[in-house]
């Protein structure tokens, strides 16, 4: 069962529910089925750091490529 998060367009209360497949969920604060699905956060792994861009020493260059151009 996936949990989800979501917001009631009624009541504005967010909440986390567990939803099966063909489920329509409700609001547990108000009763309300008007939910809004919000997207989730994806949680970074821990130990694991993001590899460095590599540049190719042009700062114009890398500038314009987003800091990811690669050496000539």
């Amino acid at each position: 069962m996936p949990l989800f998060g979501y917001i009631c367009t009624n009541c504005e209360t967010e909440q986390e529910l567990l939803v099966r497949q063909g489920e329509n969920p409700v609001c547990e604060h108000c009763g309300a089925d008007a939910l809004e699905k919000q997207l989730s956060h994806i949680a970074p792994i821990q130990g694991v750091k993001a590899p460095e861009p590599v540049g190719c020493g042009n700062s114009q260059c890398c500038q314009l490529q987003g800091g990811g151009c690669s050496p000539n």
